[in-house]
């Protein structure tokens, strides 16, 4: 048997989704109605339908507590894929230009979701903040994002978690501090600028976004890859010394560049790797810095 074909609009998977709703919703149980919610907006992001894949929002709006469901959907899921389609929302309304929405989406996550969320799910709680984080500094935001970053995923985990510990998502835990607290203190001195510079010098730093790594917080959001990158921008713009300027150009346009190759199947994050990626072209020509063919690659 071969594989099943779709047409254009994807109709098939979009009405597999559909069935699954409404199976889960006769089953009656909330945690999993919730879920199959939250799963077919998420289907419909992927597949570009940004004003249809709200709606599902405001369906879930309807059913869903965190207070009475969170544990069980945590429990059933591993993490509360309710909670996180209003992050995805977040990015949804970021794509169609809509920026208070989804600042007050983000809002929402800090003041409501975050109180009623297990501390302790730090891989939950990273999931829930990611698209707040994109959306905040990309809106002025990027030091009050470090603060709530620090206060609703480092110290839990920390606390609970200890140094050695781990999760998903704590490879990204560095680079992102690291880029808030370089885009929230660009006319500033930075504390820790002489320790950035290092970090991004050791090449090792940069292979910790292996295909599944990127794909997978891609999906939630934006790729890693374009963190990355952005730590070098701004560290770039922070350097007198041409050389160290240019190279981390090059390598910030070039891991920009993998981004927007691996997420063509992600439109959100492809949109926002081909913006970020057309800002470090603009730093190149400012700087005269050449690029290689395959950093231009859009």
């Amino acid at each position: 048997m071969g594989a099943i074909r779709d047409d254009a609009e994807c109709s098939y998977e979009k009405d597999l989704c559909k069935k699954f709703v409404e199976q889960a919703r006769l089953n009656g149980d909330p945690v999993h109605y919730g879920r199959a919610i939250a799963m077919e907006g998420e289907t419909l992001g992927r597949l570009n339908n940004f004003e249809q894949a709200l709606e599902t929002l405001e369906v879930l709006k309807r059913i869903y507590n965190i207070e009475t469901q969170h544990e069980a959907i945590c429990k059933a899921y591993g993490s509360d894929r309710c909670a996180q389609l209003f992050s995805h929302s977040i990015n949804w309304n970021s794509a169609l230009g809509r920026s208070e929405a989804a600042l007050e989406t983000s809002r929402y996550v800090i003041d409501e979701l975050f109180p009623k969320s297990d501390p302790k799910n730090v891989h939950n709680s990273f999931c829930m903040f990611y698209s707040s984080i994109i959306a905040m500094k990309e809106n002025g935001m990027a030091l009050q994002a470090r603060d709530v970053m620090i206060l609703r995923i480092v110290e839990p985990f920390d606390e609970h978690f200890g140094s050695g510990g781990s999760t998903f998502s704590k490879p990204l835990f560095y680079p992102i501090l690291m880029l808030l607290d370089l885009q929230g203190n660009q006319d500033r001195p930075v504390e820790r600028i002489d320790e950035y510079f290092e970090w991004v010098s050791d090449e090792k730093n940069f292979t910790i976004c292996s295909a599944f790594f990127e794909s997978a917080w891609a999906a939630i959001s934006v790729s890693p890859n374009v963190i990355l990158g952005e730590v070098c921008y701004y560290l770039a713009k922070r350097s007198n010394d041409v050389e160290v300027r240019n190279r981390l150009i090059r390598n910030g346009s070039g891991v920009i560049a993998k981004a927007v190759a691996a997420t063509e199947s992600l439109p959100w994050a492809n949109m926002h790797a081909k913006k970020k990626l057309q800002e470090m072209k603009s730093l190149a020509e400012e700087c005269n810095c050449c690029l290689d063919e395959s950093d231009r690659s859009s």
